[in-house]
């Protein structure tokens, strides 16, 4: 008579679980791996919101590619923002006068600065490296084949270097064309209290054909760093 351990095996008798295969060995790894996608792409998201994209002049700037990488410390101040619009379309010689009521589309004024009616500039409170950018856009307003251009360009107060910190000209174009628009953008050094105006200025009799293209023209800053550069001037380009 055999043992029992010779006995054959009950085929109704429940079967042992198997070993885990590849499949089941590969699960954790591809969870692992989702979860760092999830997490990537939420970091994603967050550093889009942090940072200003492009944008005319309904909104934020392009920051410029070098911007960062030549600033002594990450931007954390994009809460600093302005952008304000020209109020007259008319050609006139002297300071621009602007919109700064944020009710108004395409104007903004952050906490931490404020725009000065009487002497039409903008006033900086805190000290900075800015992104600052000016868009010029001209409409043509009678048929002519008036030649010439049109500039502007930004003037600090108290004055940094002497010179404009930025400046725009726009070469008028053909009668094939009824518009023309330009942008300026820099990095500059802005200290506490100083003002920003921007002069308008334009060949003689161009005003008679060419206007300011109505909200379009704006002056607009942010800043991007508190650190400054050792040896940077006030008002000067970075």
């Amino acid at each position: 008579m055999s043992s029992s351990s010779d006995a054959a095996p009950d085929p109704e008798a429940p079967r042992p679980p198997a070993p885990p295969g590849p499949a089941c060995r590969r699960l954790p790894w591809a969870l692992s791996a989702a979860l760092l996608l999830l997490l990537a792409a939420a970091c994603a998201a967050c550093a889009a919101r942090a940072w200003p994209g492009p944008a005319p002049a309904g909104g934020l700037p392009e920051r410029p590619p070098d911007a960062r990488a030549r600033l002594p410390d990450s931007p954390q101040d994009v809460g600093v923002f302005a952008q304000l619009v020209a109020r007259d379309v008319l050609l006139r010689e002297g300071l621009l006068d602007w919109h700064s009521d944020p009710g108004l589309k395409g104007v903004f004024l952050a906490p931490g600065l404020s725009y000065d009616e009487h002497t039409q500039e903008l006033v900086v409170s805190e000290a900075g490296i800015y992104y600052v950018f000016l868009h010029l856009e001209l409409r043509r307003v009678v048929s002519g084949s008036a030649s010439g251009s049109v500039s502007i360009a930004l003037h600090l107060q108290p004055l940094g270097t002497g010179a404009a910190a930025l400046a725009l000209t726009l070469d008028l174009p053909s009668e094939a064309r009824d518009s023309a628009a330009g942008f300026r953008s820099g990095l500059l050094h802005l200290r506490a209290g100083q003002r920003l105006g921007v002069h308008l200025s334009a060949v003689a009799g161009v005003h008679l054909t060419w206007q300011l293209a109505q909200g379009a023209t704006v002056l607009g800053l942010y800043r991007v760093a508190t650190k400054v550069p050792a040896g940077l001037p006030s008002g000067h380009p970075s």
